[in-house]
Formats: structure tokens, C-alpha cells, sequence
């Protein structure tokens, strides 16, 4: 599958907002429209022949980024969309001068961090009842370019 990345556009909210919304915490168009305003937010998209395939936001301060969401449409899950949007937002990041990237994840989320590690990522901690709907734990990854 062929997939280009690039900066999110405010074009493409209500589409990744649609991605989003089979998602367990799903952003809305006016919560990705709010962060593409933001001076520290660093929005990506992924795109194939079928359209925007999936979206990830981002916070970038000083040399520190932090991934905020990753949404992939269901239909292209387990096809490498998720790997090379995270490959090429990093590079981006990396590029702009971030030295690291941290971010949370479900502890249950097995796929989700074996995505994480094979990209370079390292459990850093735990963050105990961090997730509500449903209950879950959060694991605190980091990944020092």
C-alpha cells in the first residue's frame, strides 16, 4: 500500500474526526480544528488511494514531543498505516529539533505497543487508573531520537 504524510490540514478535520469517532476517546472537528491553531501542535495525516487513512496530533515544546492521539480508519488497521504515520510524524518532529517523544498507552492496548517498540519506543513507567471508559492503566513510553 502506498502512503504519503503530511501536516494535517483544517480541510481534513471532519474527515479524521469521522476516523475518530469508532475510536474509545474520539477527538471531535472542533477539538482538531482548536489544535491546528495551537502553536505547539504538530498534526499528521496519512493518505493512500482510498484518502486520508488515519491522523496523529502531537505537542512539540522545547525539544520534547508528545503523542497525543493515533487514530487509524478500522478498514486499514494492521496494514502498516499506523508504522508509517508514526515513521514519518517522528521524522518530522525529529527534523524540527524534538530529542525525544513520550506518550500514554492502554495497558491492554498489546497491539498498540507492540506498534510503539517496533518504532523504538521503551516503557518508562506507569500511570495507575489513568484511563475511565473503561478502567484501564496507562503505560508511559518514551523514545529518544
Amino acid at each position: 500500500m502506498e502512503l504519503s504524510v503530511r501536516f494535517m490540514a483544517a480541510a481534513d478535520a471532519s474527515l479524521c474526526a469521522a476516523l475518530a469517532a469508532a475510536g474509545a476517546e474520539p477527538w471531535t472537528e472542533s477539538q482538531l480544528l482548536s489544535e491546528l491553531e495551537s502553536p505547539a501542535a504538530r498534526l499528521f495525516v496519512a493518505e493512500g488511494e482510498g484518502g486520508v487513512l488515519g491522523f496523529a496530533v502531537f505537542q512539540l515544546a522545547a525539544d520534547e514531543a508528545s503523542l497525543y492521539a493515533l487514530n487509524v480508519d478500522p478498514a486499514a488497521r494492521r496494514k502498516g498505516v499506523g508504522a508509517a504515520l508514526l515513521a514519518g510524524a517522528l521524522g518530522a518532529l525529529r527534523a524540527e529539533g524534538a530529542a525525544r517523544c513520550f506518550l500514554e498507552v492502554r495497558a491492554a492496548n498489546a497491539p498498540a505497543i507492540a506498534l510503539y517498540r517496533r518504532l523504538g519506543f521503551a516503557a518508562a513507567g506507569v500511570r495507575r487508573g489513568f484511563y475511565r471508559d473503561p478502567p484501564d492503566d496507562a503505560v508511559v513510553m518514551a523514545l529518544e531520537f
